[in-house]
């Protein structure tokens, strides 16, 4: 069955509620149009099924860890392929242009470089992203996240601390010692920061810190060797290279041109504009000694692994997937889903499910429908719960701003009463409905299959207040159909001994 799917994001109470209000209205709709079972709903994938998921997002570095000595959060970044899916999308993907292009403004931007750091062992490489490397040639380290996969498999104390790994320095073929920082993003470039103590001061103050050499490949004009002219770090993009050999004399657009095209040549540069999307929770590590062993933490690796046999130092720990996870893999699967998310939500979780979905599956989600359901205005009108979530979801359009007044709340309150009424009167066991007396109610059956709950509960108000003032010998034939309907509108449960499908079935 199809997936309908709430995005809810960072909505207000209310505002979830009003859309999951309508989500309960699309699946009752679902289950009248197709009373086959098996329907699917949103919940969290069992943990055997989201474990596999979640190992592949981590292998690939883009999962990284809040703290907590009870719960380890897990935050997603984005990969460049899924940001290059979302932005090349074409016209036929079930997002409509403005949702796409909220999509697209949502991304901040850098234009730079990738270069390629070629591991000492030879064995793969570190890749950084980089604005201005006019002075790379004085670099004396690589800087990652703790969950970057370069050093998964080592242990990691917190703030800064050296991998014992080197990699090769794409220009001049320095051995670079590989750090571990607190202080690199993870959902910035790509988690690897070359770190330039002599000209950038986030750099200078971690070299400081731990002991970095700073050394100097630009400096200012006037500068002759002597200690009257030695540089005072950092120097930025000013002066001319020095000991840089045959780069010597240049400035800095000359010399990052000059070494942009070495290391291009060499295949370790490329020209690259780097597109952040952000980090978003997608769930959160519990221990759990009793959990079946599908996954387990390791606090001096940072890092998730598979339970089936866990190292030592390893916890047992159970997942609970956040909404947006739960949505994306269930996205994945199956025919495409029908998507429903507050409209404040179109640049937030509503841009993550897609990334996280490319990122799961491989290619671009396209749901079958999307539905942004406006906000709740704020008032001072009081009611009970029920007959306000009602007020919220069926007093106006769901594409239209829910204002919820003591008229609607009062109209609400009627409905119900009089719905209880003629639960009173309710339609005997197995009686069948009268096809003629239905007819009425197609219109009401219109709008449920248009996703119109307001407009179906006008009309089934309309419907009612008919039934009401008809004899009760002959508004039985129509009952079966208005009982049906109020669940399907209202959620309001029917008489038992009703076929739900054939009924609506039978209305024209």
């Amino acid at each position: 069955m199809q997936h309908i799917l709430l995005i809810s994001g960072n909505a207000s109470a209310a505002d979830r509620q009003r859309c999951g209000g309508f989500v309960d209205f699309l699946r009752r709709r679902a289950r009248l149009e197709d009373p086959s079972p098996g329907e699917a709903a949103a919940d969290s994938p069992p943990r055997e099924a989201a474990a596999e998921p979640l190992l592949r997002l981590a292998a690939r570095g883009l999962l990284s860890y809040g703290p907590g000595p009870d719960e380890t959060e897990i935050l997603y970044t984005p990969s460049r392929e899924a940001v290059r899916s979302v932005l090349a999308a074409g016209g036929e993907t079930g997002f409509p242009e403005a949702v796409q292009k909220k999509h697209a403004a949502a991304f901040r931007g850098s234009d730079g470089a990738l270069l390629r750091f070629p591991a000492e062992s030879g064995e793969g490489h570190v890749e950084v992203f980089i604005t201005d490397w006019s002075p790379c040639p004085a670099a004396c380290a690589v800087a990652i996240h703790r969950a970057h996969p370069f050093a998964a498999d080592l242990a990691k104390p917190d703030g800064a601390a050296f991998t014992g790994r080197y990699v090769r320095h794409p220009l001049t073929g320095d051995l670079l010692p590989v750090w571990v920082a607190d202080w690199v993003r993870p959902d910035f470039g790509t988690g690897a920061v070359l770190v330039n103590p002599a000209h950038d001061a986030t750099d200078l103050a971690f070299g400081r810190a731990v002991g970095l050499p700073i050394r100097f490949a630009l400096a200012p004009a006037g500068y002759d060797g002597s200690p009257a002219t030695w540089p005072q770090p950092p120097v930025v993009k000013s002066g001319r290279t020095i000991r840089t050999g045959p780069y010597d004399g240049l400035e800095p657009g000359e010399a990052a041109a000059r070494y942009f095209e070495v290391m291009a040549e060499r295949g370790l540069a490329e020209r690259y504009r780097d597109l952040q999307a952000g980090r978003w929770k997608i769930g959160r590590l519990v221990p759990d000694a009793t959990a079946e062993r599908a996954l387990a933490w390791h606090p001096a690796r940072h890092t998730v692994l598979p339970g089936a046999a866990p190292e030592a130092g390893a916890l047992a720990v159970r997942f609970e997937a956040a909404d947006l996870f739960a949505a994306a893999l269930a996205g994945t699967e199956g025919p495409r889903p029908i998507l429903v998310a507050p409209a404040g939500e179109q640049a937030g979780d509503l841009l993550a499910l897609r990334l996280l979905a490319a990122d799961l599956a491989g290619g671009p989600l396209e749901p079958a429908a999307l539905f942004l359901v406006q906000k709740v205005q704020e008032t001072k009108v009081e009611a009970p719960a029920e007959v306000g979530s009602l007020a919220a979801l069926l007093g106006a359009p769901v594409q239209q701003v829910a204002v919820i007044k003591q008229q609607a709340i009062e109209q609400i309150q009627k409905f119900l009463r009089v719905h209880r009424e003629l639960l009173d009167q309710a339609v005997p066991p197995g009686q069948p409905a009268d096809g003629a007396a239905l007819r009425p109610l197609s219109k009401v059956k219109a709008a449920v299959r248009e996703a119109d709950p307001a407009k179906a509960f006008s009309l089934l108000l309309q419907t009612q207040k008919q039934l009401r003032e008809l004899s009760a010998e002959a508004r039985t034939g129509a009952l079966a159909g208005y009982f049906i309907l109020a669940e399907a509108v209202a959620g309001l449960a029917p008489p038992a001994g009703l076929d739900a499908g054939k009924i609506w079935d039978d209305i024209p």
